[in-house]
């Protein structure tokens, strides 16, 4: 990814924040990108100020008035009372789709059915990486083919295993949760050690009951897993919770049907579009609710092109979707769903509205989107296979 999410992390470089994009010790993607998850809020906010954008703390969205064409109000309800707008262009880049189920936009068939799990990431400090990688050396069996397990002197690492340590502990009764793989990403001279290891079934519903139950259950986990990397895992034995995930992490729930819907063959098979506005490359990656492991992987060999039609929900005609929520199948979402790919398909949207607004036209009207591609284009943007291979 290129355009704004590269200039996020410049000037995250800059502050001290993150490193930038690191090689990946899995070989699952080409690089990583750590990051001080504190000081990447404090430099979002940053551009935010930069930028002039207008900002509403404790302002979620409640109600949504809409015609079957187009989203007359959106109230809100924030500590002074409720907030209306009356918008010419809304983006839903909630994640959830919240836009679109409230103006009633119609949902891909599949998005309640094998729905991934939700989990909580949480960090761990005080962890001494010299016994951590020795153990990783020494059962390389544990790990998924074809990692490489750096020197405790390097900066970064990232693994994913530690097969053996998880049964067992499941096996002593410290873990409830039975899981075969969890993924670290540690920044060896902080003593940090970012864990993806929790998991709890969803069934699609972001809905408040839903997430909070799955919150709940997630933080026991948290607390279980904390205890035993102390009791268990080689160089945290002072290890400490650091930081959790804000909220619920949530990979997969409303889908819209819009005007075009990416599929796992055009995922798997580099599909190339008239209308590109961004490319994924992240494998499809589908998590089991019910297995202790993945569920599968695939990888996505060339690449593919990312159509603004995704964007588009069917109805209302001047809504624009972006991230998880886009048009997409289950397995598509797999790939389309990862952070990277989020940031590029929200800043295509944005650019979208901003370019429907200043016309005077609905978003749909500018396909085949060639002033949109340009403007992408002089943002720095990544919009077509052929520009990201260049």
């Amino acid at each position: 990814m290129a355009g704004f999410a590269q200039r996020l992390v410049d000037r995250l470089k800059q502050n001290g924040a993150s490193p930038g994009h690191v090689p990946d010790n899995v070989g699952y993607t080409a690089t990583r990108t750590p990051v001080n998850h504190t000081e990447l809020m404090l430099t979002e906010a940053q551009f935010l100020q930069e930028a002039g954008v207008g900002l509403w703390l404790q302002a979620p969205l409640t109600a949504v008035q809409a015609r079957e064409d187009r989203i007359l109000t959106c109230e809100f309800a924030t500590p002074a009372g409720p907030w209306r707008v009356t918008p010419q262009v809304v983006v839903d880049t909630s994640g959830d789709a919240v836009v679109a189920h409230l103006a009633q936009s119609a949902f891909q068939p599949d998005s309640a059915d094998a729905c991934q799990p939700v989990s909580l990431l949480f960090k761990l400090a005080g962890v001494d990486f010299r016994p951590l990688m020795d153990y990783a050396r020494r059962h390389p069996e544990e790990f998924r083919p074809g990692s490489v397990f750096p020197d405790a002197a390097d900066e970064h690492v990232n693994l994913w295993g530690y097969t053996s340590l998880l049964q067992q502990g499941h096996r002593d009764g410290r873990l409830k949760l039975l899981r075969n793989e969890m993924h670290i990403a540690g920044w060896l001279p902080r003593g940090e050690l970012v864990v993806n290891v929790t998991r709890h079934a969803s069934e699609g519903r972001p809905d408040a009951e839903q997430t909070g139950d799955a919150w709940l259950a997630l933080c026991r986990q948290v607390m279980a897993f904390a205890g035993w990397f102390r009791q268990s895992v080689p160089g945290c034995a002072r290890a400490y919770v650091a930081a959790i995930g804000n909220q619920v992490g949530v990979r997969e729930s409303r889908r819209v049907q819009g005007h075009y819907t990416l599929t796992q063959r055009d995922v798997k098979q580099g599909a190339c579009f008239d209308d590109s506005i961004a490319c994924g490359g992240f494998p499809v990656d589908i998590h089991s609710s019910l297995e202790p492991g993945l569920s599968h992987t695939d990888a996505v060999v060339r690449g593919f092109e990312i159509a603004y039609r995704s964007l588009l929900p069917l109805t209302p005609h001047n809504l624009l979707v972006a991230g998880r929520c886009l048009s997409s199948d289950h397995a598509a979402n797999g790939s389309l769903r990862i952070t990277a790919t989020c940031f590029a398909t929200s800043e295509a949207a944005g650019v979208a509205a901003a370019l429907a607004v200043g016309r005077g036209c609905l978003p749909a009207q500018l396909l085949p989107a060639a002033a949109l591609r340009e403007r992408l284009l002089q943002r720095g943007a990544i919009i077509s296979l052929d520009s990201a291979c260049a």
